[in-house]
């Protein structure tokens, strides 16, 4: 059985200031899940500091049709 994130579409946002997750690895995150990626230049809690990228982000990911 293959993971979650390579049988449904993906999505990461990437703190580009993050101090808690180093955004090197966000990025390889998203890449090994196969992920659509925003980054936004702000730390570890981005739903505060940029909560309209973050409800695009969410708005565009819902808007895909499921692949089940």
């Amino acid at each position: 059985m293959s993971p979650p994130g390579k049988r449904f579409p993906s999505w990461y946002l990437i703190a580009d200031g993050d101090q808690a997750i180093p955004p090197d690895a966000e990025r390889l995150f998203a890449k090994r899940m196969g992920a659509t990626t925003t980054k936004v230049p702000t730390n570890h809690v981005a739903m505060v500091s940029h909560p309209d990228d973050v409800v695009t982000m969410i708005e565009t990911a819902a808007a895909v049709p499921s692949t089940r």
